[in-house]
């Protein structure tokens, strides 16, 4: 299933961010946010890197392994439009499927950039 060019997910009911989680998990704190969604996406950088080659490389342990941690980290935080695209990686992987994983891995990246400008949006809200 491939979504609508304009939803960069899986889910389009779904948001890019989840503002109620990121709240939850920084006690509303906008600083904490900042340094949280600050390293989300830094990690999220390093993850995708590493699914990358091994998407290219066809290694369906490493790609479940770094999708089910990207996967994690992205619902803990609220940056779920990502999480379901990573949860059909790891889905995939874990039946020895690697074939298609760097179209979702493009969809992917799309993901990320649309939480990415959605939350940095949100965050500029907030005085510093």
């Amino acid at each position: 299933m491939k979504p609508p060019d304009d939803i960069p997910s899986l889910d389009p009911g779904q948001p890019l961010v989840d503002f109620e989680q990121l709240h939850a998990a920084t006690d509303g704190d906008a600083e904490v946010m900042r340094e949280l969604v600050d390293l989300y996406f830094r990690q999220a950088g390093e993850i995708m890197a590493g699914l990358s080659v091994a998407a290219k490389a066809g290694d369906a342990a490493e790609i479940n392994h770094l999708a089910h941690k990207l996967a994690g980290s992205s619902l803990a935080c609220g940056m779920c439009a990502a999480a379901p695209l990573m949860r059909q990686l790891e889905h995939n992987a874990r039946e020895g499927r690697t074939e298609g994983a760097g179209e979702t891995l493009g969809l992917a990246v799309k993901s990320i950039e649309a939480m990415r400008e959605k939350a940095q949006s949100y965050l500029a809200s907030f005085k510093r």
